[in-house]
């Protein structure tokens, strides 16, 4: 970044350090401390003034660090804080601070004001911060439910750690996965249920979407852009050299294998950190095949390989699993093998193995001991290679029906799967409409 960014940044943060945990008390939701991080949401109410500014100050800090915003036109608007009319009263903040009550990483859930009782899909309803940048014709491609308050959707946003902590600052690495585990917690609790039904934003897809989609949860989203915003914005930096996507993502389509990933990432972080971060890179070895119930049959053909058309024109994912196990079955997908597993059999660990039914448990070994790694249930999928090693056995705990092949294999029909459903960008984003503070 530039050094007079750097500079900037560094004075803003000098300002607004600040002790957060005195918010912990006030906060919706808090979890204890473990290994050096505490996780909460607060509301923008429950902050306090101080703690606001401060709050505001350490995002345009971070976001100066990041090269996000104009640095230049940070300086002639003189910011010293984002503005305080872009935070509304019922903001959700998640802060993941320190031993010292520092911020190592932040994300905000927040809404336009006006919604009342619009539905989500209406003409004319208040617009979320992302839709002012990507507009709303994508929403047009989705298969969205009529009776969606927008009440009920949510903005996530301003998501970044402190750009200041190196890759050696144990807290710091594993922050984010702290926080993001507390905000999907949070979000099923029965109290939140209605008040929470979807989330939408903007992000790079290439690494925002891999990690949403670590978490289990199916998002739909369509192929990345630059957004050229009006002169004078300062958030131009971002999209102009940083193309972006809008998304949007169901709790609906949260299930048991979403709940159970979620539990196998809380165990794994409830290790020592180098364990944990052990643990992690293998899970990602565990990938979860369900695509959003929002996104339509493919929008075009392509060309399908060796693979049935079901496998590539159904939107379900367990339909697309189960076209391809028969398939296999009837050996007419070479490579690929259709297995009936019992109790107790034992599965190849350098494979994919694709589970259509029944549940896989992996293990990983730590010291002597085979100990518990993950579950792989319907709709998930085991894919061996790039840490694979930390995987140690793949037992069928239940009946199963699975499909076994190599990475290669696989990851060739998921290319074709999502190619399926990929759209012009030119038919998707208007222009960006005049910038407000948000």
């Amino acid at each position: 970044m530039a050094v007079h960014a750097r500079r900037l940044s560094e004075q803003l943060l000098r300002h607004s350090d600040r002790d957060f945990r005195p918010t912990l008390a006030r906060a919706r939701w808090a979890r204890e401390e473990r290994s050096g991080v505490h996780v909460a949401l607060v509301e923008t109410n429950a902050l306090g003034e101080e703690l606001l500014s401060a709050l505001l100050g350490w995002r345009l800090a971070q976001y100066l660090f990041t090269g996000f915003y104009d640095e230049a036109r940070v300086r002639e608007l003189g910011w010293t804080t984002e503005p305080r009319e872009s935070v509304h009263d019922d903001d959700l903040h998640g802060l993941a601070l320190d031993g010292r009550g520092r911020l190592l990483c932040y994300v905000t859930l927040k809404q336009p004001e006006g919604l009342a009782a619009a539905r989500y899909a209406a003409v004319g309803r208040s617009p979320f911060p992302c839709e002012e940048v990507h507009g709303r014709a994508w929403q047009e491609l989705l298969t969205l439910p009529d009776d969606l308050p927008a009440a009920t959707v949510w903005e996530l946003a301003r998501f970044c750690r402190d750009q200041r902590r190196g890759r050696l600052d144990a807290a710091s690495r594993r922050a984010p996965l702290e926080l993001a585990l507390g905000v999907a917690h949070f979000a099923r609790r029965p109290s939140e249920q209605l008040r929470i039904r979807a989330a939408t934003g903007d992000f790079d897809p290439d690494v925002a979407l891999r990690n949403v989609r670590f978490f289990f949860i199916p998002v739909a989203t369509f192929a990345p852009h630059q957004v050229k915003l009006p002169a004078g914005h300062p958030l131009t930096p971002r999209y102009a050299q940083h193309p972006t996507a809008p998304f949007l993502a169901t709790t609906d389509d949260i299930d048991n294998a979403t709940y159970l990933r979620w539990v196998d990432i809380d165990m794994a972080l409830d290790r020592d950190n180098a364990e944990a971060a052990r643990r992690l890179r293998a899970l990602r070895n565990v990938v979860s095949v369900r695509e959003s119930s929002f996104k339509r049959p493919p929008l075009h053909s392509v060309d399908r390989g060796p693979f049935p058309e079901a496998a590539l024109a159904r939107a379900s994912s367990r339909e697309a699993g189960l076209a391809l196990w028969h398939a296999a079955e009837a050996g007419e997908l070479p490579g690929w093998t259709a297995s009936l597993l019992g109790p107790g059999e034992h599965v190849r660990v350098d494979r994919v193995l694709w589970v259509v039914n029944g549940y896989v448990q992996a293990k990983t070994r730590v010291g002597r001991r085979l100990e518990h790694l993950a579950g792989i249930g319907a709709d998930v999928a085991y894919v061996g290679g790039a840490n694979g090693d930390a995987v140690a056995s793949l037992t069928a705990a239940t009946p199963v029906r699975a499909l076994v092949t190599e990475r290669g294999a696989f990851e060739d029909f998921w290319r074709r799967r999502q190619k399926a459903f990929e759209t012009s960008t030119a038919t998707l984003y208007g222009e960006a409409v005049g910038w407000r503070s948000q």
